[in-house]
């Protein structure tokens, strides 16, 4: 096969090899080298002005293809690549006109789905037309493979048809899901689910299809299956494991675009659910984090959107010993009420957490609707709270250090032994801790 297929090469690389094909495709190569290096087009600030110059390059060459041929020198080649080239930018500006005269269509899905698949089996099918007669390339022997005799017109079609599975799979398994969710009720995290499961499924007929219609029986697309289940044991299980792991989050509906994670003590939304990772959009930095699917398995995630979307804060204060404790309470329950962002129901509560060396310590509790707004709000509130306690005149008592001057060494009628002999208490250093003065 692989002497057969050499063969061929060669034989094509000869066309190739001609003085006029050369210059074409020199010709070529360098208004593509040209065109990337322009900048003019930085110049002009609409996305559909920058796409339609994008297209003057290739029609230049389209132009030039034609003169050529109309003086005499050959440029068939020359017009066939930049008509390839300029189809291929058309698409762009061509979009962007069915966005505006269509904001409902689904102009993205048509052109993974539509446009581009179509341009490729067309320039597939074109280019071996210009190489020879398509009839005559596709009886060509390559060789034997699992005992079954592969000609170019196989292998050439072989691959256009995966490739048309790979890229129309998605539609009747999307028509799939909407069957089961409209028949069936399913969730919409189901839905995306099953469609993930058929798509897959179809693919997987489709290349045994393929295979049958190569020639090849099933015993060796069993050997084949034996040995890729080993490579797949051992080379990439992860993969696999993110994949199946990705398939039972979609069923079990436990991770949704929107819901808020813990993640390393940091709140994360979650962006998209995809097969391999998870991606999260971290709130205190903007970050956007690629988590495997098999973490949610093997390692704990707070989710503060599961069932209760709420999600409870605390603030922690000191006030001096001399405060009545339960007008401080008041205080800072009024303080939380007042709040438009902290929930009525639970409604906010203070206690008495500890008696500290120089203070008595009180923890708000406060409650909030959506999880990122926490942080913001416990910072509201502790400016409110020293407002509120200047304004009531409670004192946050804060450490003090005082230096007492020490003579060195210390004369006869002083001492260093607290209780002594002397009235003065001589220190190097002595800290205490008071309402501030």
């Amino acid at each position: 096969m692989i002497e057969a297929l050499s063969r061929e090469l060669i034989t094509w690389l000869g066309y190739l090899q001609r003085t006029a094909v050369l210059v074409q495709v020199a010709i070529v190569v360098i208004a593509v080298i040209a065109d990337k290096k322009s900048r003019w087009t930085r110049k002009v600030h609409s996305e559909f002005l920058i796409s339609v110059s994008h297209l003057i390059t290739p029609g230049l060459l389209i132009l030039l293809g034609m003169v050529m041929k109309w003086i005499g020198v050959p440029g068939g080649y020359l017009q066939y690549l930049a008509l390839i080239w300029l189809i291929w930018r058309l698409i762009k500006p061509t979009n962007l006109l069915l966005k505006r005269r269509f904001p409902k269509l689904p102009v993205e899905q048509l052109d993974q789905a539509l446009f581009r698949p179509v341009l490729v089996v067309f320039t597939v099918i074109s280019f071996f037309q210009i190489l020879g007669s398509r009839e005559s390339l596709s009886i060509i022997e390559l060789g034997e493979v699992f005992g079954v005799t592969l000609t170019v017109g196989k292998l050439l079609t072989a691959m256009v048809i995966t490739y048309l599975i790979t890229a129309y799979a998605r539609r009747p398994a999307a028509l799939v899901a909407w069957l089961g969710g409209f028949f069936l009720g399913l969730k919409p995290q189901r839905q995306r689910a099953l469609e993930v499961i058929v798509q897959y499924s179809v693919i997987a007929i489709g290349v045994m299809g393929v295979a049958y219609y190569v020639g090849i029986n099933g015993t060796a697309l069993v050997a084949v299956a034996g040995g890729l289940s080993v490579g797949i044991g051992f080379g990439i299980k992860e993969i696999i494991s993110n994949f199946i792991s990705s398939l039972w989050l979609l069923f079990e509906g436990s991770v949704r675009p929107g819901e808020i994670l813990m993640i390393n003590g940091d709140p994360c939304t979650v962006r998209k659910l995809g097969l391999r990772a998870t991606q999260l959009r971290r709130g205190r930095d903007g970050a956007e984090l690629l988590i495997p699917n098999q973490n949610f398995f093997t390692q704990e995630a707070e989710s503060y959107t599961a069932e209760e979307t709420s999600r409870r804060d605390a603030v922690v204060v000191g006030a001096a010993y001399h405060h009545e404790p339960q007008r401080v309470i008041e205080i800072l329950e009024a303080l939380a009420k007042d709040h438009d962002k902290v929930l009525p129901y639970p409604a906010p509560a203070a206690f008495t957490i500890d008696f500290a060396d120089s203070s008595i310590n009180y923890k708000l509790l406060f409650w909030v609707r959506n999880p990122l707004e926490a942080f913001a709000v416990g910072s509201d509130l502790r400016q409110a709270i020293w407002t509120a306690f200047e304004k009531n005149g409670i004192g946050i008592p804060f450490p003090q250090r005082q230096v007492y001057p020490m003579e060195w060494p210390p004369s006869k009628d002083e001492t260093l032994r607290i209780g002594g002999s002397s009235s003065k208490l001589q220190a190097d250093k002595t800290e205490s801790a008071g309402e501030a003065p």
